[in-house]
C-alpha cells in the first residue's frame, strides 16, 4: 500500500511541475472529444462534420476558458441544426439562451461539468460525473450536470429522429414537435431528477463527522441513482436498461474510490478529538491526519574506479608529496627515501615497506661505520 501513495506523491509533484501543459493537453482532448460527438450524431452541415474542422477547434478552444468550448458547441449544434431546419434551430437556441443564462449566474466555473455528461453519457457512465463533483464541489454543481443531460438527450434525439422533425408542415409545425419531444422526454426528466437526488446526498453524507464518510457518501448516491431510476421507471412506465444502470454506478463508485484516494487519503485509526470553549462558545473539534510518505530519493554511489585512474592520481599523489615534503638527510647529507601514502595500498603492505626502509637504512649506516673503521686502521 505504500507504493501507491509513493506513486501518488510522485504523481502530484510531477503535476505540479507540469500542471499548465497538462490542463492544456486535458482540455484539448475533451474538446475533440465533444466536437467529434456532435459531428458524428449530428453531422448535417458536412464542411463543419470534417475531422480537420474537429481539430482545429479542439486546439483552438484548448488556449481558451472551458466556457469558450461550452459556447463553441452550442453554436457548432446550432449550424448542424440551420442545416436541418429552422424550427429546430429556433428552438434549440431558445433553450441554450436560458441555459447560459442561469449558467453564468449560478455556477460560471464549472464548464467542464457539461462537457463531461456528455461525454460520460456516451460511456454509459452518467453517474459517474454527480458523485466525483459532490465529492468535491458544492450543490450548485447541480445545473451544469442538468444542462449536460439536456445537450445530450438532444444530440441523440435529432441523431434518431431527424427525418420525422423535417416531415412535420413548416416552421411551426417543427418548432411545435422537436420542443414537445425534448421537454417532455420523461427520461431525460428521470435522469435529471435522479442526479439532482444523488449530489445533494452525496454532498450531505461526505460533510457528516462519520469515519469514512466519503466511501458511504459514495455507496448513498449510487443507490439513491438506482432507486430514482427504477421508481421514474415503474410511474412513468418506462423502459431503462436497468442492467446498465447497476453496472454504470458500479463502475462511478469504482472511479469516485481512485478518486478519494487522489485527494482524501487520511488515517482514522489516528483521528483525535478536541474540546475547547470561550466566553459564548463550546467548540468540538475532529482532527484526521492525512496519509503522508515520504518519496525516496535515488542517490548514486561510485563503488571503485578503474584500475589505471587509480594509478594515475597515485602517482599524482605521491609527486605532490615529494615535492612538498624533500626527503630528510643522513649526517654525511645524504637523503632517504620518504614513505609516501600510494592510494589502494593496505595497511599491511604500508607496514611491510617501512619495515624494508628500515632495515636498508640500517645496513646503510652499517657500510658507513665500516668504511669508518678501514679509514682508521689505514
Amino acid at each position: 500500500m505504500s507504493s501507491l501513495f509513493v506513486l501518488k506523491e510522485q504523481l502530484q509533484a510531477f503535476y505540479a511541475k507540469y500542471s499548465k501543459g497538462i490542463d492544456k493537453m486535458i482540455q484539448l482532448l475533451l474538446a475533440f472529444i465533444v466536437f467529434y460527438l456532435i459531428n458524428s450524431k449530428m453531422g448535417f452541415m458536412e464542411t463543419f462534420a470534417n475531422p480537420v474542422v474537429t481539430v482545429v477547434l479542439a486546439v483552438i478552444c484548448a488556449f481558451l476558458p472551458c466556457t469558450f468550448t461550452v459556447i463553441a458547441s452550442a453554436v457548432l449544434m446550432l449550424i448542424h441544426m440551420q442545416a436541418l431546419s429552422m424550427g429546430v434551430l429556433l428552438v434549440a437556441a431558445a433553450i441554450f439562451a436560458v441555459m447560459l443564462i442561469f449558467y453564468f449566474r449560478f455556477a460560471p466555473d464549472k464548464a467542464i461539468i457539461v462537457l463531461l455528461m456528455v461525454i460520460a453519457f456516451c460511456f454509459k457512465i452518467p453517474f459517474a460525473v454527480p458523485i466525483a463533483f459532490a465529492l468535491t464541489s458544492v450543490p450548485t454543481c447541480i445545473i451544469p450536470i442538468c444542462f449536460g443531460t439536456i445537450i445530450y438527450y438532444i444530440m441523440t434525439y435529432l441523431e434518431v429522429s431527424s427525418t420525422v422533425v423535417t416531415g412535420a408542415d413548416g416552421i411551426t409545425g417543427q418548432m411545435t414537435l422537436f420542443a414537445t419531444q425534448v421537454m417532455q422526454n420523461s427520461e431525460m426528466w428521470t435522469y435529471v431528477a435522479s442526479f439532482a437526488v444523488c449530489v445533494l446526498i452525496v454532498y450531505t453524507v461526505r460533510r457528516s463527522e462519520a469515519d469514512h464518510s466519503w466511501k458511504i457518501a459514495m455507496a448513498a448516491g449510487a443507490v439513491a441513482d438506482i432507486i430514482v431510476i427504477v421508481a421514474g421507471g415503474i410511474a412513468l412506465n418506462i423502459q431503462f436498461p436497468y442492467i446498465t444502470v447497476i453496472f454504470g454506478n458500479i463502475i462511478s463508485v469504482i472511479l469516485a474510490l481512485i478518486l478519494e484516494f487522489c485527494v482524501f487519503s487520511v488515517d482514522y485509526s489516528r483521528a483525535e478529538k478536541f474540546q475547547y470553549e470561550d466566553d459564548e462558545y463550546y467548540y468540538y473539534v475532529k482532527a484526521i491526519p492525512k496519509v503522508s510518505v515520504t518519496v525516496p530519493e535515488k542517490k548514486v554511489k561510485q563503488i571503485s574506479k578503474r584500475r589505471h585512474d587509480r594509478k594515475e592520481e597515485g602517482e599524482e599523489n605521491q609527486t605532490e608529496s615529494k615535492a612538498e615534503h624533500p626527503k630528510p638527510e643522513t649526517r654525511e647529507g645524504k637523503k632517504t627515501e620518504e614513505t609516501s601514502f600510494i592510494p589502494g595500498m593496505t595497511e599491511e603492505l604500508l607496514l611491510a615497506k617501512r619495515l624494508q626502509e628500515e632495515i636498508d637504512l640500517e645496513e646503510i649506516i652499517k657500510k658507513e661505520l665500516q668504511d669508518k673503521e678501514e679509514k682508521n686502521r689505514n
